[in-house]
């Protein structure tokens, strides 16, 4: 008779003991169900950060070039600005993706400052930049670069 007792109370409460993760497993299965516009409502209710991948991100630099004193020709120098400031642009945009590394070193001699170098170094791949406006005055050529890209493309390269 003991026995019959003890058996059928650890098999209530075996049962008992899959009942509960049974339902533990249907709340998790609940939980999950939720769709991303009810979890966009309630993150924009209770004012919670969460990244929009569905909007585009543009950046704007206006890039500056200076013809050299000693050219060939006008149209010489004009083409070697115009690349000086092209290419000064992509480095304005490199900086603003990536960031600019500056290392400085200053030497101070008899309580004064004698020397004094920084230097900015910027490492990235900046592509689908495009001029979108262009001016040569008075020696100076600056552009006028835009880089677009999608939310999402904005996450999978920079969101870290």
């Amino acid at each position: 008779m003991n026995r019959w007792i003890v058996a059928l109370l650890t098999a209530l409460g075996m049962i008992m003991l899959f009942s509960g993760c049974a339902s533990k497993q249907q709340q998790q299965e609940d939980m999950q169900k939720v769709s991303r516009a009810e979890a966009k409502r309630v993150l924009d209710e209770q004012k919670l950060a969460y990244m929009d991948t569905t909007s585009e991100k543009t950046f704007v630099v206006y890039g500056e070039g200076i013809a050299p004193q000693h050219t060939v020709s006008p149209a010489q120098a004009m083409a070697l600005a115009k690349r000086a400031a092209i290419t000064d642009g992509y480095r304005q945009l490199g900086e603003k993706l990536y960031g600019a590394q500056i290392n400085s070193t200053e030497t101070v001699k008899d309580a004064a400052l004698k020397d004094s170098r920084i230097v900015s170094n910027v490492k990235g791949v900046v592509k689908d930049a495009a001029v979108t406006d262009a001016a040569f005055k008075d020696g100076l050529y600056s552009v006028r670069m835009e880089l677009t890209m999608s939310g999402r493309r904005w996450l999978e390269l920079f969101a870290y």
